[in-house]
């Protein structure tokens, strides 16, 4: 049970179930990307990065 809570609350699935969609949406609102595959690939370019380095480094705050 601590593994599952573990994972639902790391970087990585906050960046994928909630950075994603928005950085999605943005893009499609700004129109930086067209709706459907481009945005969903903008999207993905933008919260999979930030969601590794959050990861790795165990933090979304980058200043210490």
């Amino acid at each position: 049970m601590k593994l599952l809570i573990g994972i639902l609350f790391s970087p990585m699935a906050f960046a994928l179930g909630f950075l994603w969609p928005l950085s999605c949406q943005a893009a499609i609102a700004l129109q930086l990307a067209e709706s459907g595959w481009p945005a969903l690939i903008a999207g993905a370019a933008v919260a999979i990065p930030l969601g590794l380095v959050a990861q790795l480094r165990g933090s979304w705050v980058w200043i210490r």
